[in-house]
């Protein structure tokens, strides 16, 4: 009777061998149907993976498409800026170059007198130079006639004027010595870069038709061409020289980097596509494990290889087909869900998604890393069938091809010292090292990615901060002294108490700036080259006459440079940006000791980290006028008949970067150095404040207490006050979303590793059920074999717990060093509390996969156990 089933076994194969071709996709579908659980897990996986990579993808084009219009925000629309004398014949050849869609012209007329009030540029310009230069008007309307004027809102505001079309306005007009009334007929938004530099500009129509003298021309492209060959084809067709051609670099670059692949985006493909592979391998090799005998007999009856390669291969791609769709869909909502949050991972700032981009490129990434798992999985699996022979394929036998092999640990010692079932736990761990491998990569996997995850978002989260402390958006308020005033005008000691005593008011801290002359020796100066750039750059040789400069019969150099005196709070504040040295703060309040901040461009000749020879415990000596004036001569170091002080000061410390700073005169370009408030007042005699930073509670009116502070300021002339609550709030929020971003892709993936963790436990489990029923026929009880299988499950956690701390240590250092040099001040910190969740994770992992697998086993008779895998 079993010859003659056997045999009509064999006859039916035969067959469906002879039919396979025909009916590829019926056997494709019954064993869809047939497995039907394990072809569901195989969908998820791949669902997750797709989701992922389109979720991550789908973001990442859209931060830098939302980071285009950030950058077009701040920086402006226009693509290149020409100073030339422009008139209606080049005006028109530009018009008619190709691609070119707006221009936008402005040309210098006046500015105010500089009365210690505001300084006012007056420009004329025509419609497009405010769209190009990002702004509109949003009251009224944009000038026509002579007389008319536009301005910004927030410009109006420090001027005192009331911000109403039809307001006439007075100006005493510095070059040409009279006064000129206008009347404002529009009010402008507010543009970024101007109004966070104290930039002032007051906008006059502008005639096409007219010629000007040292024009600026602003154009914009269309963005789907060559825009850095327009802008050269426009440049020789009107011969102009390159150093009168002005790139809007930030926008060049930020349109570049929109249209390459992100490597965030990348890594994190790749990293799903590796963890994918692993979980469908899993899941399938269990699942051909429970159908071998079928292949075993399709190959005895005469399946050739091909055929078996082609139904495992169609197989997985049917289900690809299905899975793939749901992904996208999952993936694509996933995006618009975490669009909030995730701007600034694929982006230098802080970006707002508001738009989902949709991208062809993402949605083939997904299908392509997918498929070349599934043909990986095809051809392991393929293998391991081929390994077989026909009998061990037929019976299922699987032990044959683990029998000869090396065990991967002796555990003969353990049997004198443990339980028996837990000596019999420990030898199955061992005995088969592809399965030891496969389970303890998949729970370290999933960990490690969570530990090098979180630390990267904590080096993130804290670069963050300190580039927002260390940027103008690091205050609700701010209050600043126009340049060009003496430098003891600023806010008096008792405006400051009574900012403080506003209600709502949290902290005020104070800087007093001052413009000094550094003295350096030639063995001083690091980086000659930098210097030489600094000196050729316009504002430095026009206005400065020279950053550097060589003392005339002397080998001794002067360095142009800020001097600041900060309160207690910055002092205090400064610490966490210390490369060498400390911050004494008692001791800086007795004595001459200074903090300083060294320029170290990265693109200097000698690549040295700093651009002047300077360390903790130097002197160096400083000097600046007596009667803090800041007029041109002083910048040009034409005043030599101006009274001098001159002060030495050790350095104390050496800093990454300033809290606060001016970008007038030499700015963060060079050498900056920081003392205490109340040494610059006892060596200077200057007792005002001239940058104010105030911060404000919780939960108070924005604009009622601008109101309050900009009446209080206005007391002093030339005090402006910027309101930066609203950046600053959202620069607040920006790390802890992108902590979220970052532990949500972790998640995913440990999700999906966690599937594979199941599957690699049940492939264990379920290769040996034969065993496991003879242990249950010699007498062991149902708890102790469930205690036993728990116990493999935990011991699978612990080891890989202990791998996970290695790799998890491993790859905290790498990218330490990885992203150190790039980072401000970076700590290397081990959350201690983050190690501990992975170990208890992967022991409760290891548990649960083993318990729900016992249960499993457990239902099957004794006899069933050990006569079928199955």
């Amino acid at each position: 009777m079993a010859h003659f089933i056997t045999f009509y076994a064999l006859s039916e194969a035969k067959g469906m061998i002879i039919k396979m071709n025909k009916y590829l996709f019926e056997v494709i579908s019954a064993y869809i149907k047939k497995y039907r659980s394990r072809s569901l897990a195989i969908c998820l996986g791949i669902i997750l993976c797709t989701a992922l990579i389109v979720g991550v993808g789908t973001l990442a084009d859209s931060a830098k498409h939302a980071n285009v219009t950030k950058t077009k925000y701040e920086s402006g629309i226009y693509h290149v800026r020409y100073n030339i004398d422009i008139d209606e014949s080049k005006l028109k050849m530009i018009k008619n170059e190709p691609n070119v869609e707006k221009i936008g012209i402005s040309s210098y007329y006046d500015s105010t007198v500089p009365d210690g009030r505001i300084i006012l540029n007056i420009i004329k310009a025509n419609k497009d130079y405010v769209q190009l230069t990002n702004s509109k008007v949003i009251k009224g309307r944009f000038p026509v006639k002579d007389d008319e004027i536009a301005i910004e809102e927030w410009v109006l505001k420090n001027m005192g004027v009331n911000p109403e079309p039809g307001t006439k306005i007075n100006f005493n007009l510095y070059g040409k010595k009279t006064n000129e009334t206008y009347i404002l007929t529009g009010i402008l938004q507010d543009r970024p870069r101007l109004k966070s530099s104290g930039q002032m500009e007051a906008i006059l129509n502008l005639n096409e038709n007219d010629s000007y003298k040292d024009a600026q021309v602003y154009v914009e492209f269309d963005e789907n061409t060559d825009i850095n060959k327009d802008i050269q084809n426009i440049a020789e067709d009107l011969k102009i020289d390159n150093k009168y051609v002005r790139k809007n670099n930030m926008l060049l670059e930020s349109l570049g980097s929109s249209k390459k692949i992100d490597p965030t985006f990348l890594l994190i493909s790749l990293i799903a596509g590796v963890v994918s592979l692993i979980v469908i391998l899993g899941i399938f090799n269990i699942s051909i494990l429970q159908r071998l005998s079928e292949y075993g007999i399709m190959r005895a009856v005469g399946a050739g290889s091909l055929q078996i390669l082609m139904l495992l291969f169609y197989e997985l791609l049917t289900l690809l087909l299905i899975s793939t769709p749901i992904g996208i869909v999952g993936g694509r909502a996933g995006a618009k869900f975490l669009s909030s949050i995730a701007g600034n991972l694929f982006t230098e700032g802080k970006v707002d998604i508001k738009n989902i981009v949709l991208s062809p490129r993402v949605f083939l990434m997904s299908i392509i890393i997918n498929l070349i798992s599934i043909i990986i999985v095809t051809l392991v699996t393929y293998r391991s069938i081929k390994r077989l022979t026909l009998i061990d394929s037929i019976r299922k036998n699987l032990n044959t091809d683990i029998k000869y092999k090396k065990v991967l640990i002796k555990t003969d010692f353990l049997y004198r010292i443990l339980p028996f079932s837990k000596y019999i736990s420990f030898r199955n761990i061992f005995r088969n090292k592809k399965s030891f491998y496969m389970i303890i990569l998949s729970m370290c996997l999933g960990s490690t990615i969570f530990i090098i995850s979180n630390f990267y978002a904590e080096l993130t989260a804290a670069q963050i901060n300190k580039e927002a402390e260390t940027s103008k958006i690091n205050t609700d308020y701010k209050i600043e002294i126009i340049p060009g005033t003496n430098l003891s005008v600023g806010i008096p000691f008792e405006d400051i108490q009574e900012i403080k005593n506003l209600e709502g008011i949290e902290e005020v801290k104070t800087i007093q700036p001052i413009y000094g002359r550094m003295k350096l020796k030639k063995e001083n100066i690091a980086e000659p080259l930098y210097f030489e750039q600094i000196n050729d750059s316009p504002y430095f040789k026009e206005v400065l006459n020279g950053l550097l400069v060589k003392e005339p019969n002397s080998d001794e150099y002067i360095l142009k440079n800020d001097i600041y005196g900060y309160d207690d709070k910055l002092l205090k504040e400064m610490k966490k940006y210390v490369k060498k040295g400390q911050i004494d703060i008692e001791k800086m309040k007795k004595e001459k000791i200074a903090i300083i901040a060294i320029p170290h461009p990265m693109n200097t000749k000698h690549l040295s980290p700093d651009v002047v020879n300077l360390k903790v415990g130097d002197k160096i000596t400083e000097s600046f006028r007596k009667d803090g004036d800041t007029g041109e001569e002083f910048f040009r170091m034409e005043d030599a008949n101006a009274q001098f002080k001159e002060e030495e000061f050790t350095v104390g410390a050496i800093v990454e970067k300033l809290i606060d700073s001016s970008d007038y005169y030499a700015g963060n370009n060079s050498v900056q150095v920081v003392i205490s408030n109340d040494i610059l007042q006892k060596i200077s005699g200057f007792k005002n404040y001239r940058l104010i930073d105030i911060n404000v509670k919780p939960g108070y009116n924005s604009e009622k207490l601008y109101n309050q502070i900009l009446k209080i300021a206005k007391r002093t002339q030339g005090a402006t006050v910027l309101n930066l609550s609203n950046e600053k709030q959202k620069i607040k929020a920006f790390a802890t979303n992108q902590l979220i971003f970052i532990n949500t892709i972790v998640i995913v993936l440990f999700a999906i590793s966690f599937l594979n963790i199941i599957n690699n436990v049940s492939y264990s489990l379920i290769s040996r059920v034969n065993e496991f029923g003879m242990i249950r026929a010699v007498g062991i009880t149902n708890k102790e074999f469930r205690k036993m299988i728990t116990f493999e499950g935990m011991t699978y956690g612990i080891f890989s717990s202990t791998l996970s701390v290695i790799f998890g240590l491993t790859g905290q250092v790498i990218l330490f060093k990885y992203l150190g040099p790039i980072l401000i001040t970076p700590k290397f910190t081990i959350d201690w509390k983050i190690y501990l969740f992975i170990v208890i994770i992967n022991i409760l992992l290891g548990f649960s996969a083993t318990f729900i697998v016992s249960k499993r086993v457990k239902r099957m008779s004794i006899v069933e156990s050990i006569s079928t895998i199955n």
